[in-house]
């Protein structure tokens, strides 16, 4: 039973990892375009 529930909170912990570290890219790649975006248009 513990070792289960070890495995389920490390399943999680890698899941959260995970989707932050994407979001965070999703993220700094919009601002980056964006950014760069403006830098051409002016």
């Amino acid at each position: 039973m513990f070792n289960q529930t070890v495995l389920v909170h490390g399943y999680w912990v890698e899941f959260l990892y995970l989707y932050r570290a994407k979001f965070a890219a999703v993220i700094v790649n919009g601002i980056g375009m964006s950014f760069f975006n403006n830098s051409i248009a002016n």
